[in-house]
């Protein structure tokens, strides 16, 4: 190749990128965003739903956790952790942290022959999720536990009954 036909090769190059419209037009950004505003529109539900039931599965753990420990704690002590403070009995007594954003109370509750939990989640309605609650029951030295799911959103639950109860309109799980 000599050196003129490289010079006018690049040369139309050059020149025909300068006459070329590149880029898009109004119409076609204006499909591309209402595209998007539609797709966000369909899942952005879904999202909030999932956000919903992954706040749920933690309260359900939790209330699991708090049921083991009380488990173990009854079995050294021969008593229920229990106490004024909810805090302390989680933290201190039964040697468990949270880091909950979305649990307000713990409400512990605890006698000779059980121990209870039914959570408060004061956004409940904003997050779109169930209410549980949980215990552990003794009786003739066997243990039961049990946790319960209200059928729609709530703040909080009434504590089960006794192993096999839950309060009335409630799920076992």
């Amino acid at each position: 190749m000599t050196k003129e036909f490289i010079t006018q090769l690049l040369h139309q190059i050059i020149n025909r990128n300068k006459n070329s419209n590149f880029g898009f037009t109004l119409v076609e950004l204006l499909v591309v965003v209402i595209i998007l505003g539609v797709l966000t529109a369909v899942a952005m539900p879904n999202f909030i739903r999932q956000v919903g039931k992954a706040r749920e599965v933690e309260f359900y753990h939790t209330i699991g956790a708090i049921n083991r420990a009380q488990q173990a704690y009854h079995w050294e002590k021969r008593a229920f952790a229990q106490g004024a403070n909810d805090t302390v009995i989680i933290n201190n007594l039964l040697g468990l942290t949270f880091d909950h954003k979305y649990i307000d109370a713990y409400n512990i509750v605890a006698n000779t022959n059980s121990a209870t939990v039914a959570p408060t989640n004061n956004q409940s309605s904003d997050d779109g999720t169930r209410a549980y609650s949980g215990g552990m029951f003794v009786s003739a030295g066997n243990y039961t536990a049990i946790v319960c799911q209200s059928s729609d959103v709530a703040d909080d639950l009434l504590p089960p009954i006794n192993g096999n109860t839950c309060a009335a309109g409630n799920i076992f799980k």
